[in-house]
């Protein structure tokens, strides 16, 4: 797309934002409420609120500043006032579409990496985000050629955005809580959320725990001009290539590291003690000399501690480490404060132990935190990879979703009451659904599972809880790992550089050789964790609030669960049964309902 605006000096409207983004598109909709969803959403953008609207639409954005915060204000708005946009998010390769955009005879003023965004999409129309390297979730309003509201969100879904389809439009906002204050009207559980919530320990892609809201797929966009259409924007498949070699990979990710800290504001990088953040640690530390390690402990001695790991890692990178240790006693209020902040119920404990830490960080006054994210699903880093490739017979991909599970499928249509399992049987349920997809052909047993656990579990598990998280503490969580050009190195790698019998993530190992310390290369695979069981054995603080939670839960009075069941598993556990994690999960729900 040309015309004149593309040509002229691009103007910006003096509003700010990066970070939170609501509105909606359609008659039936109320303007004023834009106010209810900016602040509904205001720990995720208190530095500047702001919005714009027009006949029978609005968009809205809470600006957490980070790159420029002198300019790059928001709502964006073009020279003739014809298109509108609003973007939460980071543009890593801004600077090169700046310069693109100059060749075009179009001047962007300032350094912010939003403010290429209108521009670009008036040069090249919808393909622009084609182009853009980075994470994002983009809304337009274009009143060219009829009015029409456009959202895009990037390949793996690392910023989300919520929408629902009304019959007189849409409505959207970075969080549900954004998106209730714009609908006006109570949000209902959806029937069948339960059912995807413990096949997943999430609500999986574009579902919620509410009925009629959605969220955008990787790399999905919606349009509506009257009527809304969702489509999927092509996905590379990529084939494996011998010259994606370990060497390649390090030039890469110091490549990435070192665009994604252009700006001025101090780091943090969370340090576990593991190859990916250690990784992390010292590319960063080699572009930086303000970067600070943070590190979660736990209360009391644990099996599972990797303290020892992390300070050598951050001693290796030459950075101070912070450590922030999760103490029993403030369990009862720290979990209500980590459900809210979710937005979506997220069964894996240690979004607790995430939660303290971005808490702590903001508490440092640092707004900018790289985590080691997707390194796992992009390079085949879990044991489950091994024990998947080495089955010999035609359940494997039964017993695989089992280990994505809370627990396995058997286990928790249990607790489901007769008439939620008969409705669950009566049509395609959420387990069905995931053997369909896994079930999806690739080039290989191995590519299957990687993509399977690319495109749904790391967005609706790892990505969501990262960006909800992270924001409630105003902290943007960046992951280089999850880029595109670092999907598409993984993609092109050959499947035995990655998963090899029982070696695994083999190339990352290879690239990440002098990075890590010692002590680091030689250790196991270990999760970033919190040691639930410990913490949840009778009499503690945390088996009180679970109890308390559970004695008189809504997911039974809702004729979603037996109670019966519900009051076995407690029993069990008190008699010594280890059912931690399945009962901080029902936990995690029931704190989750309207």
């Amino acid at each position: 797309m040309g015309g004149r605006s593309a040509r002229a000096c691009w103007r910006e409207q003096q509003v700010r934002l990066m970070c939170r983004i609501h509105g909606y598109f359609g008659r039936e909709f109320d303007g004023s409420l834009l106010g209810a969803a900016r602040d509904a959403q205001l720990s995720g953008g208190p530095d500047h609120q702001h919005h714009v609207t027009g006949d029978d639409w609005g968009l809205g954005c809470n600006r957490l500043a980070i790159q420029d915060p002198d300019s790059g204000f928001q709502p964006f708005t073009n020279a003739d006032r014809s298109a509108h946009l609003v973007f939460n998010g980071e543009i890593y390769n801004f600077r090169a579409i700046r310069n693109e955009l100059a060749r075009h005879g179009v001047h962007v003023d300032g350094d912010s990496d939003g403010s290429i965004l209108l521009p670009y999409y008036e040069l090249h129309g919808d393909r622009f985000v084609d182009r853009l390297e980075g994470m994002f979730a983009i809304a337009l309003v274009d009143l060219r050629f009829g009015p029409r509201l456009k959202l895009w969100c990037d390949s793996l879904a690392i910023k989300s955005v919520y929408y629902a389809v009304t019959d007189g439009g849409v409505a959207f906002a970075s969080e549900l809580r954004g998106l209730a204050a714009l609908l006006q009207r109570p949000l209902n559980v959806d029937t069948f959320a339960v059912d995807d919530y413990l096949n997943w320990q999430c609500l999986h892609g574009a579902t919620s725990l509410y009925d009629g809201v959605s969220a955008l797929l990787p790399g999905e966009y919606l349009v509506c001009d009257g009527k809304t259409v969702v489509e999927q924007r092509p996905q590379e498949l990529g084939a494996p290539d011998d010259d994606y070699t370990p060497s390649r990979l390090r030039a890469l990710l110091s490549g990435e590291v070192a665009r994604m800290t252009l700006q001025d504001a101090p780091i943090a990088v969370q340090l576990s003690g593991g190859l990916d953040s250690s990784i992390l640690a010292t590319l960063l530390s080699e572009c930086r000399d303000d970067v600070t390690g943070f590190h979660v402990t736990h209360q009391g001695s644990h099996s599972s501690d990797e303290l020892v790991f992390a300070r050598a890692a951050a001693a290796h990178a030459r950075i101070p480490l912070q450590v922030v240790e999760v103490r029993q006693a403030e369990l009862p209020d720290m979990i209500p404060a980590m459900v809210t902040a979710l937005g979506a119920p997220n069964a894996t404990p240690h979004a607790l132990s995430a939660f303290m830490l971005f808490r702590e960080i903001s508490h440092s006054r640092l707004r900018v935190c790289f985590v080691g994210d997707g390194a796992d699903e992009q390079f085949g880093g879990y044991r489950r990879y091994s024990t998947a490739l080495a089955a010999g017979d035609d359940d494997w991909q039964s017993r695989y979703l089992d280990r994505l599970s809370l627990v396995p499928h058997a286990e928790y249509r249990q607790l489901y009451t007769p008439e939620y399992r008969d409705l669950i049987d009566s049509g395609v349920s959420s387990r069905q659904r995931s053997l369909e997809r896994l079930s999806r052909r690739a080039t290989s047993r191995l590519e299957q599972i990687l993509t399977h656990d690319r495109l749904h579990k790391l967005p609706s598990l790892n990505l969501r809880k990262l960006d909800h998280l992270s924001m409630a503490h105003a902290v943007e969580g960046r992951v280089p790992y999850c880029q595109p050009g670092v999907t598409r190195f993984a993609r092109h790698t050959a499947d035995a550089l990655k998963v090899d019998g029982s070696r695994r993530k083999q190339i990352l190992w290879d690239a990440g050789e002098g990075l890590v310390p010692a002590e680091v290369q030689g250790r196991h695979k270990q999760p970033f964790t919190f040691p639930v069981s410990a913490f949840m054995t009778p009499p503690t603080k945390l088996w009180d609030f679970v109890v308390d939670v559970l004695s008189r839960p809504r997911l039974c009075s809702s004729g979603f669960l037996d109670k019966a069941a519900v009051r076995n598993l407690i029993a069990e556990h008190t008699s010594g049964r280890d059912h931690s994690r399945l009962l901080w999960g029902l936990m995690v729900l029931e704190l989750s309902l309207p």
